[in-house]
């Protein structure tokens, strides 16, 4: 499971990979977009969910996670999508139009079509933006949101044509609004929500098969600890989906998913690669496989309130003496030779704005990093680890347990900060409390997950390293950062702006909030 961030406009492979098969390139005669095969109507796709879902409100920063998106993404809609080479294109099954209408003030009109319906025969309107935007922007201090950015820039949401057209006008211009009302903040069923117990923070936690859809599939039922069904939305108002329903299949050991393919208990597995595995489902008769760099990187995020990691010397001997190019060399790059380490954490290796800032950092430096130690008054013990007024250096690191890679990672990363005279204490959980509790209410030390990106680079990271932050588990604040990211959300010009965004990652890498370790390859398998 990951992290979705940039504007949560995430690379939702799963979802796409479900919505191409179920919509066949959306021709009314079943064939595909190049018009060379017949899709069969029918039938139940059996995907194997390494993570189960925590919730179903993608738009808190408890549900913040692929886990979620993959499986709302079929059911609430959105205004944009992202579509599979990372172009952004406008919902043309929801709306009839998106256009921005005025630059001073900045207003965007939506025109929603006059068909569109949730699956209780409820139209959706302007009262389902209007929802979205009144708890996205920050003015309800007691809701739990993955991130504010854009919202909060917006002075009014108004509807108008019997609901069905949404006038926004912007208080301060932001560059990036087609990233608003988009993947990871679903839209979501006002007139539903407004009755739930638990309103906007749990009301969609529980009993997914009574939430409306407004997408290709609904609920069906849920099974705590075992699958989540969705089935066709038979109301949906756009291209029918082929298939009957989709079973998510919750196998978290991910030692268990190519067994689970070869058996044909499950068509579709979409896991976080690990070395064995992959060499295991390449091996597999009539399964095809795929191993990509999106826009995910993998890091670890130190927590500021800790006693130790608040000290800026701690958390820089740390970065120093940590080898990126042997974690790399020892976890992904065994199955990708393209894995490589990582210095940015607004833009990675493989888009253009990219400048590595981390230098000095990520290369082993032992001596270095234990010079910057007893700088900030440590002395090293008998046993070899630093302690400072009585107290070890030992730190929690913890990740999602059942990945065998991240498990490799935290012990190849235990190693390597015991050489320096760090306790590493590891402390792994399931996926499901270290991104539903752990995480967003600042239980832990280091944590090591993935954020997923964007086309949207600079306001989709706005909300994980500014003061307050939903995504900001480590507590940092920083006020030259916020203004730069207030500037930079601001900027038309893309290298004005892509200035900023690097202006920004210098100043992370000073502060040392994360620490970044590489672009995350994506292994996705089928069955033919």
């Amino acid at each position: 499971m990951h992290r979705l961030r940039r504007a949560r406009l995430a690379a939702l492979l799963v979802g796409l990979a479900m919505v191409a098969a179920a919509c066949g390139g959306g021709d009314d005669d079943g064939e595909t977009g190049g018009g060379t095969a017949q899709i069969q109507p029918g039938g139940t796709l059996n995907y194997a969910a390494d993570q189960e879902p925590t919730g179903f409100n993608n738009n808190t920063s408890k549900d913040n996670g692929t886990s979620v998106a993959n499986a709302t993404r079929n059911t609430f809609p959105v205004a944009f999508n992202l579509t599979p080479d990372f172009k952004v294109e406008m919902n043309k099954d929801l709306l009839d139009s998106a256009e921005q209408t005025s630059e001073d003030p900045q207003t965007v009109v939506y025109k929603i079509k006059q068909n569109a319906i949730w699956s209780d025969d409820t139209p959706v309107s302007a009262k389902d933006f209007i929802y979205l935007w009144e708890n996205l922007n920050g003015t309800k201090k007691e809701n739990d949101v993955s991130g504010t950015t854009g919202y909060d820039q917006i002075q009014s949401v108004v509807g108008s044509d019997n609901g069905k057209t949404v006038t926004v006008v912007f208080k301060t211009p932001f560059r990036d609004w087609k990233s608003l009302f988009a993947s990871g903040n679903f839209i979501l069923p006002a007139h539903f929500m407004e009755k739930q117990p638990g309103g906007w923070n749990t009301g969609l936690d529980k009993n997914p098969e009574t939430f409306p859809s407004a997408g290709w599939f609904k609920f069906q039922n849920w099974t705590a600890g075992e699958s989540l069904t969705l089935v066709r939305n038979d109301k949906y108002f756009g291209p029918k989906a082929h298939l009957d329903s989709v079973v998510f299949r919750f196998l978290p050991e991910s030692t268990t998913q190519p067994a689970a393919l070869q058996n044909n208990e499950v068509d579709l597995i979409y896991p976080q690669p690990q070395l064995d595995q992959v060499q295991q489902i390449k091996a597999l008769a009539d399964v095809t496989s795929e191993i990509n760099f999106g826009p995910t990187f993998e890091h670890l995020t130190l927590n500021f309130k800790n006693e130790h990691l608040g000290d800026l010397k701690v958390r820089q001997a740390l970065a120093k003496g940590l080898n990126q190019e042997e974690l790399v060399n020892r976890t992904v790059k065994q199955f990708s030779d393209q894995a490589k380490p990582l210095g940015n954490r607004i833009y990675l290796t493989n888009q253009p704005q990219y400048q590595d800032h981390f230098g000095e950092y990520g290369k082993g430096d032992v001596a270095g990093a234990t010079a910057l130690l007893e700088e900030a008054g440590y002395t090293k013990g008998a046993d070899g680890i630093y302690a400072k007024g009585g107290k070890k250096l030992s730190v929690r690191f913890s990740t999602t347990a059942g990945n065998k890679l991240r498990e490799t990672q935290g012990e190849l990363f235990q190693a390597q900060m015991k050489e320096m005279g760090v306790e590493i204490k590891i402390a792994n959980v399931d996926s499901t409390k270290f991104f539903g509790e752990w995480l967003p209410q600042g239980n832990f030390d280091i944590a090591n997950f993935a954020w997923v990106g964007s086309p949207f680079a600079i306001s989709g990271s706005r909300d994980i390293y500014r003061t307050g932050g939903g995504g900001n588990y480590g507590s940092y604040e920083s006020k030259k950062v916020d203004d730069l990211f207030a500037q930079a959300n601001s900027e038309t010009d893309e290298t004005k702006a892509a200035e900023l965004g690097n202006q920004i990652d210098q100043q992370l890498t000073e502060d040392m909030v994360t620490i970044p370790l590489y672009n995350k390859p994506t292994f996705i398998a089928w069955r033919s």
